[in-house]
């Protein structure tokens, strides 16, 4: 099989993009590696997973998976095998943003780290971005909107659920998917604070999607 330049381009862009997101949080003194850069101990393997289920087709649903382990500061395992999507165009999508800590076996209950990042809800927020077009314009293609609420004062989106809608035209490109630190200084956008943690996924956007 002959190799793919642009599977291949992608891949060394989300090693290179999830490399610089360690080495920022890294000077923080906090572990990127983990939901919170800190709400667990130690240099944890962690899976992320999106799922996008579309609304009016229940049968089209489709996930993007990064999984990613450091066993000390030096050393930085990836696995984006899995790190892709295909969404169909002129769709509605329900998200979900997973987080798993793949030191512990499914049945464990610490291995869904996903309440660590809601119960810290108030401090965090997860955005999406697209980085770079293969084709097409990807952030024009696709609409979001944050459909969960923390449980500040003023209630402020988390970004664990979510809306997502694809427009007419084919795209394709890289997704950045972060979760931004902003402890005492959450307002509701993604600017402030820092990340904690990102992963970047390939999506397609396709009229033909079967």
């Amino acid at each position: 099989m002959k190799n793919n330049p642009i599977l291949l381009s992608l891949i060394i862009v989300s090693v290179i993009t999830s490399a610089i997101c360690w080495q920022a949080c890294k000077k923080s003194g906090k572990n990127p590696l983990i939901p919170g850069c800190g709400v667990m101990v130690g240099f944890e393997p962690t899976t992320i997973m999106l799922v996008f289920n579309n609304v009016n087709h229940p049968a089209d649903v489709d996930t993007a998976v990064s999984t990613y382990y450091s066993p000390n500061a030096n050393t930085h395992n990836y696995d984006l095998s899995k790190a892709h999507m295909t969404l169909s165009a002129n769709a509605s999508y329900h998200v979900q943003v997973l987080f798993f800590n793949m030191n512990y076996p499914v049945t464990s209950s610490s291995f869904n780290a996903t309440p660590l990042v809601q119960e810290e809800g108030n401090v965090h927020l997860i955005c999406f971005s697209d980085s770079v077009d293969l084709y097409g314009h990807l952030g024009a293609d696709i609409y979001w909107t944050w459909k969960d609420l923390d449980n500040n004062k003023t209630p402020l989106p988390i970004g664990l659920v979510d809306s997502f809608h694809t427009g007419a035209d084919s795209a394709c490109g890289i997704w950045n998917t972060t979760l931004h630190h902003q402890y005492l200084i959450k307002n509701g956008d993604c600017a402030p604070g820092y990340i904690d943690l990102q992963v970047s996924d390939t999506v397609f956007v396709s009229p033909s999607k079967g």
